[in-house]
């Protein structure tokens, strides 16, 4: 493990570099050998690396795709006139809707088409979004050629985020009935850049099966294994953090936390820090990837809060866009975020609307150096904000996002979530109502928690909120019952 400690805390912002990237980089064949890795080509390379990867993937679609295929001809689209990624405005844009409706029609029907690599035709696996969005999951295909081009993608964005063959991975991901990328990719990743892996397998029990562990169970084979690096959904690895504080376990060796499948602003970053601190970590890198099942993988940061870089863009071209035009919007403007593959044969995607809210930049990143664009951070230290939680409140559209910025940096609380409700619940015209409701940590009196709160709520969002205590977390986030916490619920009634 000694080059790890070469590595030291290159990701600070006040020490990383172009030139300690590249030493990393060289440190380790699996990264200095990928030669075409695309980060440090200029923008003009990678631009005509992604347009001929964008004309060959049309004419796939014109082919062998039922959805894409039919759109083009029903609105009289000649995808010979798209011929770079500027061209794509061209296409409308595709949504959430549309592929629910019949995935199975964005999937290339490659099977006994003459000259297909058997690389294009077997379905290697599936995976399926989460459900957080409508309600169910929907199922998205790889191939072989897929699963090659995401282990690709994977090597690249560990390469970006630190990650080593010398790591000692822990994957504390929840197993459960939906085959999600998180659980899969904590796994895949570390197997593709040549690191260990262990994995807490903890997850929504199956009664017939009871093959799962609990949280304690899952912090003493992180301990165990003297893991350096953890993986997981945000909230749940604080919530590990805090028992494994109970426990009073060692994580001395830990040097990075890879926060995903959800925000994790500056304030639960520190948060986080500190208590893992108090275990025995000295400057642990906190990462909080960008993540979303139709890219299989995460866009990732070389420094906190220094943007999350596209790790190929050979693979994945990301536009902003508004979303009722498909208008394109510049570099720093605020809009939803649209993928569109380049190098695909399972499912294939084209102008698809993701669904949140950011800002992107193509200027070269002035700590790592690399070319690829960045979604930078758009409310306080949040990267992304979901379009489903825009709320209307009091007559006003407010992005929530502020408010979970705003309430992860007051302290001394280990759950929350914010709620839109009535003054009387029972009446659906009564005034809007909006409550904190908060599990402390014990640290700060109740009373001062609640007016630090409420005043920061206050100065951040011109917005008035009553604070409701808990007795205990798990009556706002249980890891046994659900993948994520859920930070937004608008408990109004409908109205008629």
């Amino acid at each position: 493990m000694s080059r790890l400690k070469e590595i030291g805390d290159w990701w600070k912002p006040d020490v990383i570099s172009p030139e300690k990237v590249k030493k990393f980089i060289d440190m380790y064949p699996v990264f200095k050998n990928d030669v075409d890795c695309p980060a440090f080509k200029s923008q003009k390379e990678i631009k005509e690396i992604q347009n001929k990867n964008l004309r060959a993937q049309l004419e796939l679609c014109q082919q062998f795709s039922p959805y894409y295929s039919k759109m083009f001809k029903e609105k009289n689209i000649d995808i010979s006139k798209i011929k770079t990624t500027d061209d794509l405005e061209k296409l409308p844009l595709t949504n959430k809707m549309d592929y629910m409706k019949g995935p199975d029609s964005f999937k290339l029907q490659l099977a006994g088409v003459p000259g297909r690599q058997l690389f294009e035709l077997v379905n290697w696996n599936i995976t399926m979004t989460t459900g957080t969005t409508y309600g169910f999951p929907t199922v998205f295909w790889n191939t072989t050629h897929d699963e090659y081009s995401l282990l690709q993608f994977l090597i690249r964005s560990s390469k970006i985020s630190w990650g080593s063959p010398d790591d000692r991975i822990f994957n504390c991901f929840p197993f459960g009935p939906v085959p999600h990328i998180g659980y899969l990719r904590a796994i895949t990743a570390p197997l593709a850049i040549g690191a260990s892996v262990s994995a807490g397998h903890t997850g929504m029990a199956y009664p017939m099966f009871p093959i799962l562990r609990r949280m304690d169970e899952a912090i003493a084979i992180a301990e165990n294994h003297k893991s350096t690096i953890i993986m997981g959904i945000a909230s749940y690895i604080r919530r590990m953090i805090m028992r494994a504080e109970e426990l009073e376990v060692d994580f001395s060796n830990l040097r990075a936390i890879h926060a995903l499948g959800e925000p994790c602003p500056k304030g639960m970053r520190e948060d986080m820090r500190k208590r893992v601190e108090g275990l025995g970590a000295e400057d642990v890198f906190i990462h909080n990837g960008w993540g979303f099942t139709e890219c299989q993988g995460s866009l990732s940061e070389c420094t906190e809060l220094g943007g999350n870089h596209n790790p190929d863009p050979g693979l994945y071209f990301l536009e902003i866009v508004d979303p009722d035009t498909g208008e394109r919007k510049e570099d720093g403007e605020e809009g939803v975020a649209a993928i569109t593959h380049l190098n695909r044969r399972g499912t294939v995607l084209l102008r698809y609307v993701l669904g949140d809210i950011v800002r992107m930049t193509h200027e070269s990143c002035p700590y790592c150096g690399r070319n690829t664009e960045r979604i930078m951070p758009v409310s306080g230290s949040v990267y992304a904000t979901r379009t489903k939680e825009l709320v209307k409140f009091k007559g006003t559209l407010i992005n929530p996002g502020l408010l979970k910025d705003t309430i992860e940096n007051v302290g001394g609380i280990a759950e929350y979530q914010i709620v839109f409700t009535k003054t009387d619940p029972k009446d659906r015209y009564s005034m809007d109502k909006l409550v904190i409701k908060v599990a402390p940590t014990g640290t700060i009196g109740q009373k001062e928690l609640a007016k630090k709160i409420a005043d920061a709520v206050q100065k951040a969002a011109e917005m008035s909120a009553s604070i409701e205590f808990v007795s205990s977390p798990s009556e706002i986030y249980d890891p046994m019952v659900s993948l994520k916490a859920t930070r937004v619920m608008d408990a109004r009634p409908p109205l008629e």
